[in-house]
Order: C-alpha cells, then structure tokens, then sequence
C-alpha cells in the first residue's frame, strides 16, 4: 500500500486497492500512475510504437505466422506487443494475456470479454480485432489494428501549452481547440455506439482515446467494459446486443464489492462500488472529465493522493473549469451537466451528449466562417480612413486657398479653392458609403453567429461614434436611434458611456464658496435652470453627476452672485483646467463693487462654439477656453450714446462728436455732406427726432449706424479697460457653454426676440427692456433680436482651433479688413437671427441693424 501512494511501483505490478469508507476495492489490472490525477495505466494505455529495452526477449510460442518485433505497452492483466502478419504482410498489435494470471477466471473470463466486446463493436472508433487465440503455453492472446498517433491527453496538453504561451494559431501539429473538440464528438459517437449496443465502457479518459497520425479517433482499453443485460437497453436503437462468454455463464461475472476506473475521471457511483447503478451515464460522467479536461488543461479531481481524490469526487469539490483557453459557456455548460453527482441530472447516454457538442461545434463552425466576414469587414476601415484623411488634406487646401481671399473678391479666384471643397466631400460621400457597407458586412457575420462578440462589438463602436455624433449635433432621433442599436450589440465595454454619468470638480478664489445647482430642464419650449440640490462649498472634487446641462450659482459673504454653466457630457470630467495646463483654474468670485447694476461676469471655462447646422456661415462644432470676462447686459442706447456725444461737444471736439454721430450709411465720407440721424437744438447739444418715416426715436433704443471706430471710440472713453468683445466671448455670453442653438435653448419663438416676425405691424426696433425672454445663462439679453453688435476682432472664416485658448490682440483698431458682427437684429428673418450665425462688414460701414455692446475683464467697474 505504502507504494501505491508513493507511485513507486514498476509499470507493470498488479495490485489491489482497498476503497477505505467505502467498503470496496480496486480489482487487478489497475497501476497508480500520476498521484495527481489517480490515474490508471490499462494494457490498451498506448500504442505509440516503442523501442523493446536491451535485454527483452522475444515472445515464444506465437503461431507460425506471426513475427515478435517488440513490445508497445504494459499493465496489470497483459502486454501488447508489435508483431508482423505473415501472410498479410503488415504490422498488428497482439495482446497477450500475462502468465502470472493466466490461471485467474476472472482475469481469463474479463480478457476474453475485453476480445469479444471490442470485436463487436464494428465502429470506426473502435481498434478491430482480427483473431483471438492461444500461445503455444496456453496464454490467451488477440490480435488487432495498430494505430500509430497520440493520446489525447498529450495532444490537449500542447494545445493548452500553445495557448499559455500567447498562441492564437493551431499548434506546431496543427490542432486547434475546435479540432480538439470535435475529436471528443467523435469519441462520445463512439461510446453512444457502444451504448446501443449494451456496453459501458467504464474507464473513459484522455489517456484510453488515440489519436492516429491519420485523422483517426480511437477509444480504447476496453478491458473494464460492462456488458448490460436486456434490460437495460435501448430497444429503439435496433443493433443486436453484444453477446461473451460472461454474458452467457454467471460464473464468470465480475465479482461484487470490487470497482474498477481512474479515481479522477470515475462518477461517485463506481467510486462507491454501487455496481447495480452503473450504465451508460457512467460513461457519460467520464466523457464529461474528459470535456472538463479538454477546456481547462487538467482533470476535474485533484488530489495528493487516490483516497484523495475519490473524496473529492464523492463530494462533488471540483476543480475550477479554467485555463489557458477561454472556456464557451455552452460546452461549461455541457461539461457540468454530464459530471452532476446524481446519475438521473445527467445526459442519457452518450448520444445525448454527443448532439450537444455537435450543435456546439456546428455552432462554432459558422463563428469561424463569420470571423472570416468580421475580417471582410476589418479590411474596409483602412480605406475609410484613407478617403477622410484625404478629404481633410483637401479641405486644408482649400482653406489655404480661400482663407487669404476677401469676401468681395472675384469668384475666379475662389474656384480652384471650392473645386479642393468639392472633391472633399466627393471623398467623404465616398466613406460614407464603404462605412455602410462595413456595418452591412459585419451584420452579415451576425446572420451566421448571432452572438459573434467581434461582430457585436465593431458595432457597438461604430453606432457609439454615431450616438457621439448624434449628441453633438444636438439631434435626439439619431441619437436614440444609436443609442438603441448601441444597447443591442453593447457587451459591456459601454456601460459606463450607456449609464450617462460624468464628474465635476470646482475652485473659486476665495474657497469656501457655497455651490447650488440647478438642471435645465425643457418647459414650454424653453431650457429653464431648475434648482436640484446643494453640492457643498467649493473646492469640490470629483462629484458624480448624470450627464446633462447645468447652472451651479455660487454664493459667499462680500461676493456677487456667481453664474457658472457646466456641461456634464458622457463620462467625462467638467474639471476646469484650461489647456496646456495641469491644475484646475480658480474661479474668481468678484466683489460686489467690481460689478455695476447691468454688468455681467462669464467666467473662466470651456464652452461649445458653433455647431449649428442652421446657422449663416456657421462654425462646426468645437470646444474653446475663453478667459473671464465682464459684458454689459445691454447694448449701447441712444441715451447712453447721446451722453458720449454730448460730452465731446462740451469738451469742444465737435469735428470728433461729428464724426461718431449716427449718419445713415450712403453719406459721405466728408462729415459736412452726411445726413445725420440725431438732430442738434439750438445749444447744439445731440438729440433725438423722428426720422424721415416719422418714427419717433426712442432713448432706451439701441444705438445703431454707427461704424466699428465710433463703437471702440465710445469704448475707449469710458474707460476702465472697456472695448468690444471678441465674437467668441459674445457667443459664450450669448449660449452659455453647452451648445444650445439659442440662449433661451433650441427652439425658436418669435414673441421671444425682435426679429422681424415679431411684429403686427411694421418691424422697428425695440426697447433693450422689451423682449425679457430674449436672455442667456448668464442673464444678457437682448442677442438674438434689436440690433446686432460690432466685435473687436477681424472676420476669420475658419474660427480658432479646437481644443485651444482664445487669445487676441486689443490693438491694431486702425485694421481695414472686415470685422466680425453677432446677433439678429429686428429687420432679421429667424435664419439670420441665430447666435452661432457670422457677419462681417467693413469697419467704416454703417447700418440701421448693427450697434455694439461693451466688454473688460474682471476689475473695478465702470464709474
């Protein structure tokens, strides 16, 4: 005993195992080979060809025509030796039974039926036996088909070596794991062959399953095999029942209280020699320690020692089903089913189980086939890529061709730019169109393997870059479109993006401000800030939001209130740190004397510029940095207009006041011939009249035809750092900074705004208090209708780059070139009123829907 738990004993010993607990034993004809895995080593173990040992002596007393050429293999009841027939002229292998227990019944009687059993089960996964006889000693001997090949157990063990060291192709002797799984369909046919026939085999396991050189697939040793009665038969089946000489004389039956197998592959049945309840799903469990083997690279049961493992398996403590090689969830699934501990939860027979494998592998067989269409589908995207690059690369041209141009320049020297445009987008209808053939491509894969993950998650990528697309363009159906064909191939990797959580962290400057948000939420068309909660005093790090639009107002003693818009996008990060830097910027909280009654601070941070596809010579979509800002709430009135005007005549600089005064915009460049639109009274002081309608002009009116040198000459005098803002700076003013296509949101009402469908009667300009819906997040008003506003920076067709800092220059007034105007005015139809929409005009122009409205930085305020 003490070397059977060792494993010390020769190959060939003969012992006998008493099964402690279980009041039974091993019989003979079992070796302990690997304490590991309790395995037993049959007579039929292998039959790789083998050298005979120096010192081997030939077998004596073989019939005349039959040549010894060695031995191939040895166990407990017999050898099998290599021998060459005679008369066929070929190599055989010969089982011989050993001499020591030639003299046994049992032994005798199980040789036989071992002969007898494989003989009648003509199947092509069964070795044939061609003869059964005797030596001339007596020693009974049979004859059969030598197969030159592998176990089972070694080619598993490379195929699972090969994977553990990164392999994704066949193995160095080409096997696969499909290969692999479709040669253990090819045993369980040939168990369930053998169950149609009234044999159980008994003692399945990678080492007793050959696999030829040739494609063969071998079960062998049936040495333990268990001939059924008739009762225990599938009648439906229609083959005879195999017939030996156990079955026709009781004598020779296997002797109760003694079980025979491979501890690590045996069900807890014939573990606890309950011979009565074995059949074939003790098969069954075997063929399923082979699956689990054959998915995880070692046996379901593992142990130090054989009373170990027959514990083990007892109590149903199986190993993991894990290895190298991802295990499918069906042939997991499958394996489980065929080890259950009670025989009733198991497959039948091996019928049963050799479907489910099959459908398995005919499954897998149509995943390879739609991996080879994943791959049709994988060669496209280059090319994809390939025509938008060269669509950029001409678009780049292009704007270097008509970006030097001027608006009023002839249209022969913009057709070579517009013939780079057009074919640009040549290129991208072009994408477009191998872009659906890929997605076409890649369902067709789904159409063989409806659960191909690579399949799923190219699409899952590609409707993630559309529903992406479809947010920032600001359009929900394409966006629910997406996010629905998102959901359907999503395998997990968008969860987090599906979920629509983002963070944000905050400074001011002083800390300790309290922070309060509020979600814009659509009411009546409009977006309205609608308070959710406290967040706490800032800093704050990290706080977890759902994605949306939001208004944070933050308060502290001493302080203005503060407005400051974020926009929580899809797992991101609203951090607040500006480009090229690594910290978040504080935001400054201005005193209240930094602030008069109509100025208003927009401070620091990212915004969405553009993007609106309505909009007159719109940008598209990008992200900017604008640095704080204070903008007036208005736009310059008569009144205030009056008052700089005034004050230059006071001060005798009529020629100036003059200059600046509002003139409609034929007139002449000579002050004395223009026809001014204010009037003089008699101590020549400015004032309003009617004009030539009789519209009697209003003081809370904006000021208009006034050219871009009197707005930054009426800013320049009052002061404080006060000028026109950049048309970036307007827009953030004017949307906030999460891309809605006006201030109020994206709808447009015309009651909401001086346009010229505002009106019953004839359009005419408005007060700067009228129209109160006409207000951005920040609280300016006034930028979609009345007057358009002058801005300090000259017309720029491409805008800033994406992702940048706006930086721009306060000097260089005397530019000729056109400068840049925002907003609608009150004469506008709605498709011009739309604040992403550019204008340019020449500075010195003058036009009765353009007036201005001033901007500084953050300081003291105007006096």
């Amino acid at each position: 005993m003490e070397e059977l738990m060792s494993g010390a004993h020769p190959a060939g010993s003969s012992v006998e195992l008493p099964l402690v607990g279980y009041g039974a034993t091993y019989d003979e004809g079992t070796v302990y080979e690997d304490p590991s895995l309790g395995a037993s080593m049959s007579v039929m173990g292998s039959l790789s060809p083998a050298t005979a040992p120096p010192g081997v002596t030939r077998l004596d007393g073989l019939p005349e025509r039959y040549v010894d050429l060695g031995p191939l293999g040895s166990g407990g009841m017999g050898e099998v030796r290599r021998v060459r027939d005679r008369e066929l002229n070929r190599s055989m292998a010969l089982k011989v039974i050993k001499a020591k227990v030639r003299a046994d019944p049992q032994t005798l009687a199980r040789f036989v039926e071992e002969a007898q059993v494989t003989a009648q089960l003509q199947h092509p996964g069964v070795v044939p036996v061609h003869e059964l006889g005797r030596l001339a000693d007596g020693r009974l001997y049979f004859t059969m088909q030598e197969i030159r090949g592998r176990t089972l157990r070694q080619v598993l063990l490379e195929v699972h070596e090969h994977a553990r060291e990164g392999g994704s192709t066949p193995s160095a002797t080409g096997w696969t794991f499909r290969r692999l799984i479709d040669a253990f369909r090819r045993v369980c046919e040939t168990v369930a062959y053998a169950h149609s026939r009234g044999v159980v085999h008994r003692d399945l396991k990678p080492q007793n399953i050959m696999v030829g050189d040739f494609g063969e697939v071998l079960v062998l040793d049936w040495g333990l095999a268990k001939v059924l009665g008739r009762l225990q038969l599938d009648e439906s089946v229609g083959f005879e029942p195999i017939e030996t000489a156990r079955t026709q004389d009781a004598s020779l039956a296997t002797v109760a209280g003694k079980v025979s197998g491979t501890p690590a592959y045996m069900p807890p049945e014939q573990v606890q020699g309950m011979r009565e309840l074995l059949g074939p799903a003790t098969d069954v469990y075997g063929l399923g320690a082979v699956l689990f083997e054959l998915l995880s690279g070692h046996p379901p049961f593992r142990g130090t020692n054989a009373y170990d493992v027959l514990s083990r398996v007892v109590e149903g403590r199986m190993e993991p089903i894990e290895g190298n090689l991802p295990v499918p969830r069906e042939l997991e699934r499958v394996a489980r089913r065929a080890l259950s501990i009670e025989p009733a939860a198991r497959y039948a027979d091996a019928r049963g189980l050799a479907v489910d494998v099959a459908d398995w592998l005919e499954g897998a067989r149509l995943e390879e086939q739609a991996r080879a269409v994943v791959a049709q589908a994988d060669e496209l995207l280059p090319h994809i890529d390939e025509l938008r690059q060269e669509a950029v690369a001409l678009r780049e041209q292009a704007r270097r061709v008509l970006d030097p141009l001027r608006p009023h320049d002839p249209a022969e020297a913009k057709k070579p730019g517009w013939r780079l445009e057009d074919k640009a987008e040549q290129l991208d209808s072009q994408a477009r169109l191998v872009d659906l053939t890929y997605v076409r491509t890649l369902y067709s894969a789904l159409n063989l393997a409806p659960d191909l993950p690579e399949a799923h998650d190219r699409l899952a990528d590609h409707f993630h870059s559309q529903h992406v697309e479809a947010e920032l363009k600001r359009d929900p159906g394409a966006a629910a479109r997406a996010e629905l064909q998102l959901r359907a191939h999503d395998r997990g990797r968008y969860a987090s993006y599906l979920e629509g959580t983002g963070a944000l962290s905050l400074r001011t400057d002083p800390p300790g401000a309290e922070v309060r948000l509020h979600r814009y939420e659509p009411q009546d068309r409009r977006l309205e800030p609608v308070f959710d909660q406290v967040l706490g005093t800032t800093p704050l790090t990290g706080v977890r939001l759902p994605q949306g639009s939001y208004l944070l107002t933050l308060h502290a003693p001493g302080r203005s209130e503060v407005r400051y818009p974020v926009l929580i996008e899809r797992g991101a990060h609203w951090d607040g740190v500006p480009p090229g830097e690594a910290e978040p910027l504080a935001i400054p909280l201005p005193e209240v004397k930094d602030l008069g009654p109509d100025d208003v601070y927009v401070p620091a941070g990212w915004f969405i510029s553009g993007g609106d596809p309505e909009a007159a010579d719109g940008l598209p979509r990008r992200r900017l940095w604008v640095d704080g800002f204070v903008v007036r709430r208005f736009p310059v009135t008569n009144a205030e207009y009056l008052a700089f005007l005034n004050a230059l005549v006071a001060e005798g600089r009529e020629e100036e006041a003059l200059r600046h005064a509002p003139a409609e915009r034929l007139s002449g460049p000579d002050t004395a011939q223009r026809r001014l639109v204010y009037g003089r009274d008699d101590g020549g002081a400015f004032v309003l009249k009617s004009d030539e309608d009789g519209v009697e002009w209003q003081m809370d009116w904006p000021v208009c035809q006034i050219d871009w040198t009197n707005a930054v000459a009426f800013a320049e005098a009052a002061g404080s750092g006060w000028r026109l803002p950049h048309d970036q700076e307007w827009e953030k003013a004017a949307r906030g900074v999460d891309g809605r296509y006006f201030p109020w949101g994206d709808f447009f009402e015309s009651t909401w705004a001086c346009t010229v469908r505002s009106h019953s009667g004839t359009p005419c300009w408005a007060s700067v208090h009228d129209y109160p819906e006409d207000v951005s997040p920040y609280e300016v008003r006034g930028l979609v209708g009345n007057v358009r506003d002058w801005c300090w920076n000259p017309y720029d067709r491409v805008g800033p780059a994406e992702d940048t800092r706006l930086l721009f220059a306060l000097s260089g007034s005397e530019n000729p070139d056109f400068k840049m105007v925002r907003g609608g005015a009150w004469g506008s139809v709605p498709a011009l009123c739309r604040p992403t929409g550019r204008f340019a005009n020449r500075p010195d122009q003058r036009y009765t829907m353009i007036g201005f409205r001033m901007a500084r930085p953050l300081g003291p305020t105007l006096r």
